[in-house]
């Protein structure tokens, strides 16, 4: 909207350097190739535009219905073939698809800019691009066809861009039915700006399509290696809600049809589903024009002949347009190769009118990242229960890298509960999980990491601390891919979702989708931000008077702690520690605390080395080690009386570990500004009637200090 301003008040038209110069073009179509605007290519083009319809009507559902068939036509064989069935599918949720795709005019207030929305990690990245598309001159008579679409001298060309007329058309997509409508032209040329290359339409899925334009969970099912009864599961359980559904199979030869009319390598979508007989389960697909479906089931087969008038009268009533069509699901299994599965938010139900007769998806969505040495715990081990792996490898010797047997409990947790419920569905939860890490568009899919997640159940009764078996269920999936989709069906319970990296020690932020068909909560494992046992009131004992006047500052105390170093700490303390200890006594900001203090705080030091002592195990001379994993830094500060929130732990590990180690002092030092910013916190909360600040806040604010 910013830049359609601009243009109308400075009077210029959009022109995009990145567009015109620096675009990369695929080598094989590089030929004779220039840029020309679409009144050049044509003189009466068009967009598409829905802005004007605003709720479900007739008039309404004829227009997608046309739409659709229209960007199914030219979506096969294009360069952005995929890209094409994406939008085909898009179009039959018109507020969906006009989000990805914003309503342009060539007419009114037309500035020569495109502006087109894709989904990214979340977020939705608008981009801009002018009216120049590349084209091409290939015929003898030097008119432009597209680069897909040859001279009549090899392959044929589409009926509106012949040689005799001196039409142009675009040179990425073939538009053999909707010449006048340059909406996937200019679509290709956005997602080749966003991905850096035209090479990215050639290179991407329908599947990469689907997700970037709609923002859903895209799941992606090989109908071949997929058991047909897990196939029909996920069939009945997604057709009935805010799911779209695409088939296709593989590709063939241009112009060929299968052996029951249907076109190889375009893709179909799945509108609805039928039972007939009691026991034949149809599904109804929308076909390209120039496909029918010629076999069972189809007008004039034989079992449509014996269905009676009044059950064909029903199938034929729910219908949409004259190219859909009814197949059997053997069939449907035996003919296409892949199954896309997007399911809609709850939020995205809500917008789209055309998903409202179907009943919602209910969604968790969480945003984390795993961090070498507080949660990249990497895979979970055969023999190893996520939750209770922190104190099983005590007494293991510890090196610099720990395997990921003995860090797989730091991986995010997150608990989903499935409340029972009274019904036909009683006895199933239906779940999608999907797991996406970050990416860039046009990143490489070498750098991608191997992600995915495990799911492990709960005994009835368990808390969540508990561990519970060796191994994860069947559910759990990983691979490398920016997205990693799971549906499962689980029973009423309690079950335990850990994503995690395919290696342990390696960073990443990823995206957690939860979905599910019932209600049910999912919430992550965290602890709350306590002070579980003051060792530090409990050896704080009256003072003495005449003792009172003798002040220690950090230099002081360092000089002092290094007389007794061995019967409290690992290693003679530095002065960053000595400072830290003294703001542990220091209620009044003096700057030093009262000697008479001393041998309390001789006896707290004491009782932090014990504790660290049991969780990181003994050294070669019988004392503690001196270092120890940063992935127990939760156990170790447990030990010590003290509980703190995820965030609090990986702000620590951030603050204090150094590649996933942690030293003593390091440990105690933590555990000193710990117990400063919960004393802190409870002075001006008693000050004040109405604190602005949480405690977690000021213990963040207190570790950076």
């Amino acid at each position: 909207m910013a830049i359609t301003t601009w243009c109308r008040a400075s009077g210029h038209a959009v022109f995009n350097p990145w567009c015109a110069g620096n675009i990369e073009i695929d080598v094989k179509s590089n030929r004779r190739t220039k840029n020309d605007k679409p009144r050049k290519i044509l003189t009466d083009p068009y967009r598409h535009d829905m802005y004007k319809v605003c709720q479900i009507n007739s008039k309404m559902r004829k227009y997608v219905v046309e739409h659709c068939n229209c960007l199914l036509k030219y979506s096969s064989w294009a360069a952005g073939g995929a890209l094409g069935v994406a939008a085909a599918a898009l179009a039959l949720t018109p507020r969906l698809l006009d989000r990805a795709l914003p309503p342009h005019s060539f007419r009114h207030r037309y500035v020569g800019a495109f502006r087109f929305r894709f989904w990214v990690f979340g977020e939705w990245r608008d981009v801009v691009v002018d009216d120049r598309l590349p084209a091409r001159a290939h015929c003898p008579h030097g008119d432009t066809v597209p680069v897909r679409a040859h001279c009549p001298h090899g392959d044929p060309v589409p009926a509106r861009a012949h040689c005799l007329h001196g039409d142009k058309v675009p040179a990425r997509t073939a538009r053999q039915h909707c010449s006048h409508d340059f909406t996937l032209p200019l679509l290709e040329k956005a997602y080749a700006k966003l991905h850096g290359s035209y090479a990215a339409l050639r290179d991407t899925s329908v599947a990469r399509a689907l997700q970037e334009l709609s923002g859903g969970v895209v799941q992606s099912f090989s109908l071949r290696s997929q058991p047909r009864a897990m196939t029909l599961q996920v069939l009945q359980a997604a057709a009935p809600r805010s799911s779209l559904l695409v088939a296709h199979g593989p590709r063939g030869p241009r112009g060929a049809r299968g052996a029951r009319g249907l076109a190889p390598g375009r893709a179909y979508v799945l509108a609805g589903l039928a039972r007939v007989r009691e026991a034949t389960l149809l599904l109804r697909l929308r076909a390209p024009a120039g496909a029918p479906w010629c076999g069972a089931w189809a007008p004039g087969s034989a079992e449509w002949a014996a269905l009676a008038p009044h059950d064909r009268d029903i199938l034929m009533s729910s219908t949409d347009s004259p190219d859909d069509f009814w197949i059997s699901f053997d069939d449907f299994v035996d003919t296409f190769s892949q199954l896309e599965l997007v399911h809609v938010g709850p939020d995205d139900w809500l917008l789209e009118p055309a998903l409202q007769a179907r009943r919602p998806w209910r969604a968790v969505l969480a945003r984390r990242r795993w961090r070498a040495g507080f949660n990249a715990g990497g895979p979970p081990s055969a023999g190893t229960s996520p939750l209770t792996c922190g104190l099983a490898v005590c007494c293991h010797s510890w090196t610099h890298y720990l395997t990921a047997t003995e860090t797989t409990g730091a991986n995010p947790q997150f608990l989903v509960q499935i409340p029972q419920s009274e019904g036909e569905d009683a006895c199933k939860c239906h779940v999608v999980v999907a797991v996406t890490q970050h990416y860039e568009p046009g990143q490489s899919a070498r750098s991608l990491l191997t992600v995915g997640f495990a799911l492990y159940a709960l005994r009835p009764g368990a808390s969540a601390g508990a561990g519970v078996g060796a191994r994860p269920l069947d559910a759990a999936h990983h691979g490398r891919a920016r997205d990693v989709v799971a549906f499962c069906a689980l029973a009423p319970g309690r079950y335990l979702l850990v994503p995690h990296a395919r290696r342990a020690h390696v960073e990443g932020a990823f995206l957690l989708r939860v979905l599910t068909d019932r209600p049910a909560d999912v919430w992550e494992v965290n602890d709350d931000n306590l002070i579980v046992r003051d060792v530090a009131a409990d050896l704080r004992g009256p003072l003495d008077a005449s003792t009172t006047a003798a002040e220690l500052d950090a230099a002081a105390l360092r000089l002092a702690l290094r007389r007794h170093w061995r019967a409290c700490l690992c290693a003679p303390p530095s002065l960053e520690l000595c400072g830290a200890l003294v703001a542990l006594r220091d209620a009044t900001l003096e700057g030093a605390m009262r000697a008479a203090e001393l041998p309390a705080l001789l006896a707290l030091l004491a009782a932090w080395r014990a504790a660290w002592r049991r969780v990181a195990g003994a050294g070669r001379c019988g004392g503690a080690r001196r270092r120890a994993s940063s992935y127990w830094l939760r156990e170790l500060l447990r030990e010590a009386g003290v509980s703190a929130s995820n965030k609090v732990l990986e702000a620590l590990v951030l603050r204090f570990a150094r590649g996933a180690r942690l030293t003593h002092e390091a440990y105690v030092m933590a555990l000193a500004r710990l117990h400063v910013a919960h004393e802190r916190f409870r002075s001006l909360d008693a000050r004040l009637k109405c604190n602005p600040v949480s405690l977690e806040e000021m213990i963040l604010m207190t570790i950076y200090s």
